[in-house]
């Protein structure tokens, strides 16, 4: 599956060096990316998964392993830059939301 990331911008003031998030983190990149996850899943038919708690548990693990599954990534359920470029590009319910979250999920853009 391919991620659409058409119409988005990226702004100039991404954090590049946001660290990874992976099982046991918490805080606003968690939440960044359990809205972004629960954007896309919502837009392929998966409904709304995760609540957006902060909280990096078994479920947030699973769901980016989904995600990074069906963005033909590598699967291994921790958000690095390149799964974190694909999760920016899926914030797309509400534009605050994208423009604070480049600030705590790690990416290539800077």
């Amino acid at each position: 599956m391919t991620v659409v990331t058409s119409g988005l911008s990226m702004t100039a003031n991404a954090s590049p060096a946001a660290a990874t998030l992976q099982y046991g983190s918490h805080g606003w990149g968690v939440k960044c990316v359990q809205e972004g996850i629960n954007d896309w899943a919502s837009r392929t038919g998966r409904g709304w998964p995760l609540q957006v708690d902060g909280s990096f548990g078994s479920g947030t693990r699973s769901w980016v392993k989904e995600f990074q599954t069906r963005s033909g990534l590598g699967a291994d359920g921790v958000v690095g830059k390149q799964t974190g470029n694909s999760v920016l590009a899926n914030l797309q319910g509400d534009s605050t939301w994208r423009h604070d979250c480049y600030h705590y999920v790690p990416s290539t853009h800077g």
